[in-house]
């Protein structure tokens, strides 16, 4: 008998799009699954346009988030975990497409293969036409392991993962952070955890790029980005600190240090000061003590790079 796979949606003011997606859901050739859709606060008629849907599929389970869950994308992700049942688990946007043999080729990897995970391909679109790959790796020759996720030189979107439950129960998403759907540290660890997976090399996913989404904003934004990426660096380095190798620790808080030297440098005070310092302490040293002294520096002076590298190495 095949495998409950569990899919987990949440949801914030997509009723242009939910629709879709949940019927190219409900078309999979792979038809044993449950479809979770956590609505983190919606304030359209996202639950007008879904309600018609659950009452002819019973798989699908619509559930506005209750006051004692956070709000955030992540913080709705990890709840609807908790309500699952599935063997595998997958986590989906409310706008994007799950191709018709998603499901099933995925399914048919893992089991294959003896994976812990798999993950998809995926490629860009804005509604009208086809952009590019979210990540353009060799998914032929790329090497699974926590450094190069880190790196960039191994990526993938959440909507790509399928993941068994014994692993997805030793993971969560960060919740109150700016990338609000970000997957780094929840595959950093994963990835820490096991390196039993596989890149399946072909598209299975659509993702729409908004004009207001993060992606577009980033790339208008260089200090928006980079205060983004600062934090999420620091936040993924908290959350493995006792299960990852000092060298991919030192990695992401040399990358930390870089990016608010660059903040700072602009006559803005960067964020986590304080916990980017401890940690520093923690992984570098003594020297870890001279970071707030940069940061000062770079505010006041816009000057302070060398001691900034000294931080870093």
């Amino acid at each position: 008998m095949s495998k409950l796979v569990s899919i987990i949606i949440a949801t914030y003011n997509r009723a242009a799009y939910i629709e879709h997606t949940i019927n190219t859901i409900a078309s999979q050739t792979y038809q044993n699954f449950e479809c979770i859709i956590i609505d983190d606060g919606s304030t359209d008629n996202t639950a007008a346009i879904v309600n018609p849907i659950l009452s002819s599929d019973g798989r699908f389970n619509y559930i506005v988030r209750p006051n004692t869950i956070k709000k955030g994308a992540n913080y709705s992700r990890n709840y609807g975990f908790s309500l699952s049942k599935g063997e595998y688990i997958k986590f989906f946007d409310s706008d994007d497409v799950m191709l018709p043999t998603h499901l099933e080729d995925c399914v048919s990897a893992l089991e294959q293969g003896n994976y812990d995970f798999v993950v998809a391909d995926c490629i860009n679109f804005d509604g009208r036409n086809f952009l590019e790959r979210p990540y353009e790796i060799d998914r032929l020759n790329s090497t699974l392991s926590a450094m190069h996720f880190a790196q960039w030189k191994t990526a993938w979107i959440t909507n790509d993962l399928l993941v068994k439950r014994h692993f997805a129960n030793q993971l969560e998403f960060r919740g109150g952070i700016r990338d609000q759907a970000s997957e780094y540290q929840y595959n950093i660890k994963l990835l820490l955890l096991t390196d039993n997976g596989f890149l399946i090399p072909k598209i299975l996913t659509h993702r729409l790029i908004h004009d207001d989404g993060f992606v577009v904003k980033a790339k208008k934004d260089k200090l928006y980005f980079d205060t983004m990426n600062a934090e999420l660096y620091y936040v993924t380095t908290l959350y493995i600190k006792d299960l990852a190798s000092k060298p991919l620790l030192k990695w992401l808080l040399s990358s930390h240090v870089m990016l608010t030297f660059k903040i700072s440098i602009q006559q803005k005070w960067p964020e986590y000061i304080l916990g980017a310092t401890l940690l520093l302490l923690r992984v570098n040293g003594l020297k870890g003590l001279v970071y707030p002294l940069i940061i000062l520096l770079g505010v006041l002076t816009k000057r302070g790079y060398k001691f900034a590298k000294y931080v870093r190495d």
